[in-house]
């Protein structure tokens, strides 16, 4: 699934394509794809921004509504000039009054598009923790927040109601960064370490984004540029670590962690 620098990288692209573009229709093309229960209105209006909240996006518009979407494990925003009909896994699309046209491509067809009032909260982002590049997460909060959990670092990491936007891919290189085992508990954490953690977050989602992401799998950007984040991974999918003990792979809430056990404790 992409991870916060990746559809940060999604959204930095569709800002510079998409912006001041007219909808002069919307529709869907399988079924759970594109949710408005409310019979939204959007036609006529223009898109002004589009924003990031963990790892949702959000079409904001000059008019009473915006869109909030998830690209989930293969969702893909993609833009044409000419629609090809025959084109494959194409959920939804939305038609400009330039004639050009946003795709979303989905091969698993879990990613949605839900069309909503500008002002209304969705509990999705309403119970999300905060944006690990604002000042908000910090090492106080972050400190807070481990006091009482026994649970393993690796998956408080990832939960996303502590820490938006963070996956499997990030979790692993800052923990990695930081020295610690994703197998230590919360609380078990000494303050550096937890410091560690916080300041690791920040440098690594940074240089990613800087990147355009990690291209694993098949996430690619708006453009269909590949991220190159990839290039500057320690453990995750890797074999070996550059110390020369080999990288353990584990499973943790049912998902692969991995680290070294000799760098890692």
């Amino acid at each position: 699934m992409p991870e916060l620098p990746e559809v940060q990288t999604v959204v930095n692209s569709l800002n510079e394509l998409i912006i001041g573009k007219e909808i002069t229709s919307i529709e869907e093309l399988h079924p759970r794809t594109l949710i408005n229960q409310k019979n939204i209105n959007i036609i006529g209006s223009k898109i002004i921004s589009v924003n990031r909240r963990g790892k949702y996006l959000i079409f904001v518009s000059d008019g009473d509504w915006k869109i909030l979407a998830h690209l989930r494990m293969t969702g893909k925003f993609i833009i044409v000039k000419n629609y090809d009909k025959t084109e494959k896994h194409i959920r939804a699309l939305i038609r400009f009054s330039d004639d050009s046209y946003l795709l979303f491509k989905d091969v698993r067809t879990f990613g949605f598009m839900e069309i909503l009032k500008a002002n209304d909260k969705p509990n999705s982002l309403e119970k999300l923790g905060p944006e690990p590049l604002l000042k908000s997460f910090n090492k106080k909060y972050l400190t807070e927040k481990l006091r009482n959990r026994k649970g393993s670092i690796k998956t408080i990491l990832l939960n996303q109601h502590i820490i938006a936007g963070l996956g499997n891919i990030y979790v692993a290189e800052i923990l990695y960064k930081a020295k610690i085992s994703p197998l230590r508990a919360g609380n078990s954490l000494k303050k550096n370490e937890i410091d560690l953690i916080v300041k690791y977050t920040k440098s690594i989602l940074k240089k990613a984004i800087e990147k355009n992401g990690t291209t694993i799998i098949d996430f690619s950007g708006v453009d269909q540029k590949s991220g190159e984040f990839q290039n500057f991974l320690h453990v995750y999918q890797k074999k070996r670590c550059k110390c020369g003990n080999p990288i353990i792979k584990i499973k943790q809430a049912g998902r692969s962690s991995f680290y070294c056990e000799r760098c890692q404790k």
